[in-house]
């Protein structure tokens, strides 16, 4: 009995010693994407000109959705833009309040009249939000920082997110800036412990919707507000 306990332990130290594909922690890089900025000069001297505007933000139909729990977050992440404008010196109209001047039909087709109606200069419309942007490798680095392969990796996914933001000058309306900007995640590396390759059934049951974690959705789009006031003003 002694010989086979001992026998036991020489193998665990050597399997220990020799370290197993499972128990590596690999690390995961993926590359920052470049933002798109379009910005135009009749924008940056209207903002020269009148650096404290009148701005209300406006979202796009399509991300109110009748999810409540999804449309709360969204009025979250709307209240952390119209913050970062606030900060910056801007008058931020009530989103509610303007939608109700715009269905009117006369401002609707009288930018006149909206402006005048609305107190308004500037709309920054949010056009796109999207929090589950998938991201996939097969490559990783080990402890050496030599690059590998894997394919239970491949399986695994990695989430970013984009939002993007359109201006429009209601006394002239023009679209002055379209902008786009990028969270990418694990750009400075990740670390990610593989378990063994995923059975049928876990595919089957997995989670039908996974998106970037709160907490970092709400930071990516606080910097990308804070990013796209410098873009417009500078």
């Amino acid at each position: 009995m002694k010989r086979i306990v001992l026998f036991a332990i020489g193998i665990s130290l050597l399997t220990v010693g020799c370290g197993t594909p499972l128990s590596t922690i690999r690390k995961v890089k993926f590359s920052q994407k470049n933002d798109e900025i379009t910005t135009t000069p009749s924008l940056k001297q209207y903002l020269s000109n009148n650096p404290n505007p009148k701005i209300v933000l406006r979202t796009n139909a399509r991300l109110n959705s009748d999810n409540i729990t999804e449309k709360e977050q969204n009025n979250y992440l709307y209240n952390v833009i119209e913050s970062e404008l606030l900060k910056s010196g801007f008058t931020v109209r009530d989103r509610q309040l303007f939608e109700k001047i715009v269905t009117n039909a006369d401002n609707n087709n009288n930018y006149e009249n909206l402006k005048e109606k609305s107190d308004t200069d500037l709309i920054i419309e949010l056009t796109n939000l999207d929090r589950s942007i998938v991201y996939q490798t097969n490559k990783y680095y080990d402890d050496k920082g030599e690059e590998k392969t894997s394919s239970i990796l491949a399986n695994k996914n990695f989430y970013g997110a984009t939002i993007e933001f359109k201006v429009v000058m209601i006394n002239t309306n023009e679209f002055a800036g379209i902008y786009k900007f990028n969270y990418v995640p694990c750009v400075n590396g990740c670390e990610y412990k593989p378990t063994s390759r995923p059975t049928k059934r876990e595919l089957e049951t997995a989670k039908p919707y996974e998106a970037v974690e709160e907490n970092t959705l709400i930071e990516f789009v606080r910097s990308a507000t804070k990013q796209l006031i410098t873009e417009m003003i500078n």
